[in-house]
């Protein structure tokens, strides 16, 4: 690491920049944020700040770092659930978040990764896209609000859903993204780590931003 990105990563992980691409998961309580984050962090193409913590459920937990083939920083921010009917207040704590790493202020570019357990019960309105994004969105600064939204479909490493289920649930999901605007990857995230580097190389592409160079 040279001269420049030793000083460029001394400042606060969690103080947000101007050049800096905001990455948010989001998602109910049991979608896989914390695993996708913490999964993610162990794939080769991310680079680190510092070693930070391990991502927790109740908190915001904010990871600075260098995506190989982007030009600036990307910061990957994990976000507690709201809805869960117990504190603390999901909504409070991402907005002191917001306010307390200049977020509300400088951010060049924001998307959002939402995570959705598709062996989640499908009768549950609660776990519906449009329930928990809507919460979420109430939280950005209004800079933020039109934020590209990308839809990721998760289980459980080792789980055995039956084919049939996983295309009813996957249909179901796609047609709850549709209807935010939103777009959801094809394959589900299962805990592979390049398949959570394809992922946010999905993002990145959406908010037009291409791996290697960055769209004007």
């Amino acid at each position: 690491m040279g001269l420049f990105d030793k000083l460029r990563w001394s400042k606060k992980t969690t103080d947000i920049s101007p050049t800096d691409m905001v990455v948010f998961i989001v998602g109910p309580s049991g979608s896989g944020k914390s695993r996708f984050l913490e999964i993610l962090l162990q794939n080769p193409n991310v680079h680190r700040a510092s070693k930070g913590q391990k991502p927790g459920s109740t908190d915001v937990h904010a990871e600075r770092c260098r995506l190989e083939g982007m030009p600036s920083d990307v910061v990957l921010v994990d976000t507690p659930s709201f809805h869960t009917y117990e504190g603390p207040d999901g909504e409070e704590t991402v907005r002191k978040w917001m306010d307390s790493s200049k977020c509300t202020r400088q951010c060049k570019r924001a998307g959002i990764l939402y995570m959705h357990n598709i062996a989640s019960n499908p009768s549950d309105t609660g776990l519906d896209v449009s329930n928990h994004l809507g919460a979420f969105r109430h939280t950005l600064p209004r800079n933020l609000t039109n934020s590209t939204v990308h839809v990721v479909p998760t289980m459980a490493s080792g789980a055995r859903l039956p084919a049939e289920r996983i295309k009813t649930a996957m249909a179901r999901l796609q047609s709850q993204a549709s209807d935010e605007g939103a777009t959801m990857s094809r394959i589900p995230f299962s805990g592979r780590p390049e398949v959570a580097w394809e992922v946010v190389q999905e993002l990145l592409i959406e908010c037009g931003l291409v791996i290697g160079r960055e769209n004007s």
